[in-house]
């Protein structure tokens, strides 16, 4: 199946267009005008019978996830060149140091693949 998760303030139209193709619409409360509430999304596939999530929305999505506190898992590539002035961070506007020098993650694994490298950082 295909859901769709948007605002409750979304235009209705589009979540009928999206129906209509198959997909099911989940509407959740809005955490701001641009934002969703995580939390309300979380609740909304658990009750889906969802108990795990992989989060891979790009840099936006995934320090939302982790400033809202709801991340336990984390897999940090790396490479050892730095990213041009043209790159994205990670986080968005969140520092990489919020995960590699928290006190709420810890190494779990880490793996070199050539030259870069994989950490995998678990909720301590």
């Amino acid at each position: 199946p295909l859901w769709v998760v948007g605002s409750e303030l979304a235009e209705a139209a589009a979540a009928t267009r999206l129906g209509a193709t198959g997909a099911q619409v989940i509407r959740v409360p809005p955490a701001n005008a641009s934002e969703l509430d995580l939390p309300a999304v979380l609740h909304a596939l658990a009750g889906k019978g969802i108990t795990r999530l992989m989060v891979e929305g790009g840099s936006r999505v995934a320090s939302s996830f982790v400033a809202a506190d709801l991340v336990d898992e984390i897999w940090l590539f790396r490479g050892t060149e730095a990213v041009g002035s043209g790159g994205v961070d990670a986080l968005d506007a969140l520092p990489l140091s919020k995960i590699t020098q928290s006190q709420a993650y810890k190494v779990h694994a880490s793996e070199t693949f050539d030259k870069d490298t994989l950490t995998i950082y678990e909720r301590a």
